[in-house]
């Protein structure tokens, strides 16, 4: 793999990697046909989208095998957190998909990537953007673990790019179109806490498609006024096409179309489109743009929410955004002009077909049609053009002025699935065959394709003619049937005695013998199923010690997260033995600075209290030198501050200044698996909070290893997002130029079932979003205990210093009377009842019984 590197970073200016999506076997082929370098699909099972249709392992093989055939890469997604039941299949699965030959596997769970790492690393591994990677330190992480490729988060800039390429030898894969997730990816647990689908399972609900409103503090629609739309975290769909020639000079090495739930059309005309502009690069450089006029209005007509660049260049805020609706836009058609007797004159702005989709929009709504019969001046005619009026058949309402949109292009869809017909493939490579021979001996027949080069044989020697001797006509004619292999007869070299004849069938097989050559795989697996065995029982082992040495009583401890100096002083007032301090910024109060923190630090030591300095869940590149700056002032405070990291990246700056320095993990890092509590501990952490997605069976079985934290009580942050709607809708702009409206009173979304979504805007101006019910297992204390369950963490960042005081205490008491083995002695009603007083809102047990899916 590191020769690999080398060879990667040696070339300055490799060819960028058009990579497409497929979600069945025909989008598969429509990829390749329509000139993908490499394809990434899902098996039937691990992987982020569960509900396409997707490869079972003899799918695979054949796709696998037509990929190879044609020079392009297959790479499997195995991005969703596995849970311990799981992991004897997905070993045999990883072993099958090595064998079938795949290119690599993208990953998002850690504890897999150990897994893969110690009992088959020869397989290739891509961190998912899942690992929610943006930044130099991050990157710098998945090199340690081994990994090839990072698909980087959407939200990293050009500028970003560019110094992460600077900065790693490890590819740099990014999202250039399709559609955008509005949280940052690997950190949604939306769907999942308000439907048990989750996301980092593969089962996403999609709930940023639905609609909201924008409420304040007394629930009033603060957006009524101002007519956008209630799609409030649908973000718009993302199109690169113009700027590939920056992404390839800034160090990007391929390029991802998001869709593997979209159809077999789709992903034809995407592809097709951006190879083109790929081809362009190569034969003009920078001059000229890479698309026509025609070509950008096919890539709309496909499937648009409105197109947006993302956060390539700065934070669009509202530009990012598609308000009014969450699907197909299409392309603008015209307007109705009148309506008679079923009857509807359309004066067209675009070419209408029959079969074609359209939908006309209405103040009273939208309602699509397919175009059936057509007429122009009472003539029945098969299109319209722009510029005429035209008449179709049409049974609703509609009114003059109604603007009329194309959903669905019946001759692109056309056009799209002829490029992947069976039996009509074009994705083929030329051939230079070389026959020669005399009469009397056997013919050799030289076949170069690339570098490889092939010779076979005649089954019999040449005769002299005694009616049709070989001509080079009919040597081409019979060795250029290629049929429906993935090779076409370039050139011909016919070097033969004159008058020679060789029976046409000895031609056949030659021509079949040398192609057969040249579709035999060039690389074997190495891996014997019999060593790989061997792998697995030694890594089996080696967990087996682990989960031993690791299984330590911990001292049973109520942790305390809370945000500012005020509610701090209010958790230690109350007895607290564990706090866990800083974290977001929010802009609403006041937070920690550096000095404060250093403050909190020395207060918990001369009282006898354990704290760790909670770091951010997410930061951009400049956010984090910033962060090094201060950690670097807090390496040279008396006594290091223990510190809880919130992601990859923070992980590798400890590492840089101090590799003994003395860690924890927060929930985001999703540790979902005994294999990934492994990793963490492994890396020396000295306490692993846990996904807050686990069941209680799953909770129990990590609990055996101790060094756990479970979070019992508090806030459930569902979406982290560069995307503000407080300030994109009513700041002006967000970021610098917003008003700082979100400082002025509390703001929810509110959803289609009134429920009210609290909303937090931190001081980097990212949205966070909270569910509307606390989380709380207060009841479910005495069965944490039995599990072994020693440190339990009660999230209070949004709390006010009295919320903190009184939780504290009915916890702390709870917990402590169960510690001493009191059971009789307490009961959930009086603690229940304090604390419903707080929550009128109502709680929630989270995933603790139900799981997810």
């Amino acid at each position: 793999m590191n020769n690999q590197r080398e060879a990667v970073v040696a070339n300055e200016t490799p060819p960028l990697e058009l990579l497409a999506p497929a979600g069945s076997f025909e989008a598969f082929k429509a990829a390749v046909e329509n000139g993908a370098d490499a394809v990434y699909l899902g098996g039937k099972s691990f992987s982020a989208r569960a509900s396409a249709a997707n490869f079972d392992l003899e799918e695979l093989r054949k796709a696998v095998r037509y990929a190879h055939e044609r020079q392009v890469k297959v790479y499997l997604t195995v991005n969703i957190l596995i849970a311990d039941q799981e992991f004897q299949e997905l070993m045999d699965y990883l072993y099958a998909v090595y064998d079938i030959g795949v290119d690599a596997v993208i990953l998002q769970d850690l504890g897999v990537a150990s897994l893969i790492r110690a009992i088959l690393p020869e397989l290739e591994i891509h961190a998912s953007t899942q690992m929610t990677i943006n930044t130099t330190w991050g990157a710098q992480h998945m090199e340690r673990l081994g990994f090839y490729r990072v698909v980087l988060a959407r939200e990293t800039s050009a500028a970003e790019i560019k110094t992460l390429a600077a900065s790693t030898p490890l590819d740099l894969e990014v999202f250039v179109h399709g559609a955008l997730c509005v949280c940052y990816s690997g950190q949604c647990l939306m769907s999942s806490f308000i439907g048990g689908r989750s996301g980092n399972r593969g089962t996403c609900a999609q709930p940023c498609r639905m609609t909201y409103q924008l409420v304040n503090q007394e629930r009033k629609n603060l957006l009524t006024v101002k007519n956008l739309g209630e799609h409030l975290l649908s973000p718009k769909d993302l199109n690169l096409v113009e700027d590939l020639v920056e992404l390839k000079e800034i160090g990007v090495h391929s390029l991802k179309v998001e869709g593997r739930m979209k159809r077999p059309e789709y992903v034809a005309t995407v592809i097709r489109l951006y190879r083109k502009a790929l081809d362009r690069i190569e034969r003009q450089g920078e001059n000229g743009p890479l698309l026509t006029t025609e070509e950008h209005q096919e890539l709309l007509q496909i499937f648009n929410r409105d197109f947006t660049k993302g956060y390539l260049r700065e934070n669009p805020g509202a530009d990012l955004m598609s308000y009014s609706r969450p699907n197909n836009r299409g392309t603008r058609l015209g307007r109705v002009v009148s309506l008679n007797s079923g009857r509807l004159d359309l004066k067209l702005e675009a070419a209408i077909h029959s079969g074609d989709g359209i939908e006309f929009w209405t103040g009273r709504g939208r309602e699509g049609i397919t175009v059936g019969n057509i007429w122009r001046d009472k003539q029945q005619v098969s299109d319209g053009f722009p510029g005429e009026t035209v008449q179709i058949e049409f049974s609703g309402v509609a009114r003059p002025g109604d603007r009329v949109f194309k959903t669905n292009d019946a001759k692109l869809m056309e056009k799209a699935r002829e490029s992947f017909q069976e039996g009509k493939e074009q994705r083929k490579r030329p051939l230079t065959m070389s026959l020669r021979g005399h009469i009397g001996d056997k013919l050799t027949l030289e076949v170069v394709e690339g570098m490889r080069r092939v010779r076979v044989f005649s089954a019999n020697p040449a005769q002299k003619a005694l009616k049709r001797p070989l001509t080079w006509d009919y040597a081409n004619q019979q060795l250029g049937r290629l049929g429906t292999t993935p090779f076409w007869l370039d050139q011909l070299v016919v070097e033969v005695d004159e008058g020679l004849m060789l029976p046409v069938s000895d031609l056949n097989e030659m021509r079949r013998m040398a192609v057969e050559e040249l579709l035999r795989e060039t690389t074997q697996q190495n891996v014997e199923r019999s060593l790989y065995r061997q792998r697995i029982g030694k890594w089996n082992n080696e967990l087996a010690k682990a989960r031993l040495s690791s299984a330590r009583r911990n001292l049973p401890l109520v942790s305390v997260a809370v945000s500012d100096p005020e509610t701090l002083e209010a958790a230690l007032k109350s007895g607290a033995k564990r706090v866990l301090i800083g974290g977001e910024h929010w802009r609403s109060r006041k937070n920690f600075k550096i000095d404060e923190i250093r403050s909190g630090f020395e207060t918990c030591r001369k009282q006898g209290v354990d704290c760790a300095w909670r770091l951010p869940r997410v930061l951009n590149e400049t956010q984090s030198t910033r962060l090094l700056e201060d950690l670097k002032k807090a390496a040279l405070w008396p006594d290091k501050p223990k510190l809880m990291v919130s992601n990859l990246g923070e992980l590798e700056m400890l590492r840089s200044l101090d590799p003994n320095w003395p860690f924890e993990t927060d929930y985001s890092l999703n540790v979902f698996n005994e294999a990934s509590l492994a990793h963490f501990l492994h890396l020396g952490a000295q306490r692993v909070t846990l996904s807050p997605e686990l069941h209680h069976e799953q909770l129990a079985h990590l609990a055996k290893w101790g060094g756990i934290e479970y979070f019992v009580f508090g806030d459930l942050e569902m979406m982290v997002s560069e995307y503000c709607p407080i300030g994109s809708t009513l700041g002006g702009k967000q970021g610098s130029h917003c008003s700082g409206v979100c400082v002025k009173e509390p703001h929810y979304l509110r959803d289609r079932l009134e429920y009210d979504f609290p909303l937090e805007t931190d001081q980097e101006c990212r949205m966070h979003l909270y569910n509307v019910k606390v989380l709380n297992l207060y009841e479910e204390l005495p069965q944490l205990k039995r599990m072994g369950v020693s440190n339990i963490r009660l999230q209070l960042t949004r709390q006010s210093p009295e919320q903190v005081g009184l939780i504290v205490k009915v916890f702390l008491e709870a917990w402590d009377t169960l510690q001493l083995g009191n059971r009789s002695l307490w009961t959930p009603d009086q603690g229940m009842a304090e604390l419903t007083s707080m929550f009128p809102q109502g709680f929630t047990k989270g995933h603790f019984f139900r799981g997810v899916l």
